[in-house]
């Protein structure tokens, strides 16, 4: 009799432990913390997310079956995606966030989002979006995010970030756009934001950042839709080696110039085509580094 309780009891743990096989602890905790601090009764949808409202999971949980969550392919157990833009989450994202371990993609864009955006993001090293567009975060662009070496496109457009840009984003090797548009950066632009060597996407504009382009922008082949700069309050002369760009602005539209011109010693046209405004000395910084994810 007890050897036959006794194999029950394996049983039904057994039975358990498959049922239970899709819901990773730090997963659910970290799904429920952002649920509890983003008023997730009131989402647009909020399908399969019940799974959370209690205080442990339940024994069929389920993470898959949740509006906006995606397992990994291989082993189905954690979670790969979680994409919930335009649904409505009120609030702050939570520390708990972080422990979605194996995150590739996430989309929290155009909700109503506040307060600052967590450092220990820049622990989720197998991030390959982030994205927080359009909401009302607050606070600087945590330096931890250029940890992120496989991150490919960070966006962060049209929020109140303040502050100036990390320099340490010149570390995001793997980086093809990054837009920072529509926030309140000031600040000169890091010329390590070239470090990675290759041409991307740059958006910083309209912000309120200061000082004049970075000279080492002339090393990469930046164009006319590629580079956004306008919208802040640049000035002053432009270096020689950002001739280098000229042509590269030259348009289906005509020439663009990536700058608001008015407050610079000559337009951006008049510098490339009529040789004027460009500043005396040139001080470059190599495009070398080191990156690794550990």
């Amino acid at each position: 009799m007890k050897e036959f309780i006794l194999w029950i009891s394996i049983f039904m743990l057994y039975n358990c432990s498959i049922v239970s096989s899709q819901c990773h602890i730090d997963d659910w905790t970290a799904l429920k913390a952002l649920y509890e601090s983003t008023n997730g009764d009131n989402w647009e949808k909020i399908e399969g997310w019940e799974q959370i409202k209690s205080d442990t999971p339940p024994l069929n949980c389920d993470l898959s079956k949740m509006h906006g969550v995606t397992l990994d392919e291989d082993y189905g157990e954690r979670v790969e995606d979680l994409f919930l833009p335009g649904n409505n989450l009120v609030g702050t994202i939570p520390e708990e966030i972080c422990k979605l371990k194996l995150l590739k993609d996430f989309s929290l864009d155009i909700n109503r989002l506040s307060g600052n955006i967590p450092t220990c993001l820049g622990s989720l090293t197998e991030l390959n979006y982030l994205g927080f567009e359009f909401n009302q975060l607050t606070g600087s662009i945590p330096k931890e995010i250029g940890n992120l070496c496989n991150l490919g496109w960070l966006a962060l457009r049209s929020n109140q970030l303040s502050g100036e840009i990390p320099p340490e984003l010149g570390n995001l090797k793997s980086i093809y756009r990054l837009i920072l548009s529509g926030n309140e950066l000031t600040g000169e632009i890091p010329p390590e934001l070239v470090k990675n060597g290759y041409v991307y996407v740059l958006g910083l504009d309209a912000n309120q950042l200061t000082g004049s382009i970075p000279p080492e922008f002339g090393n990469i082949n930046f164009d006319w839709s590629t580079l956004y700069l306008w919208g802040n309050n640049l000035s002053g002369c432009h270096d020689v080696n950002l001739l280098n760009l000229c042509d590269n602005f030259n348009s289906p539209y005509g020439f663009i110039s990536p700058v608001d011109d008015e407050e610079f010693d000559v337009t951006w046209e008049e510098f490339c085509f009529e040789d004027k405004g460009i500043c005396d000395t040139t001080k470059l910084m190599p495009l070398v580094g080191t990156f690794n994810c550990d």
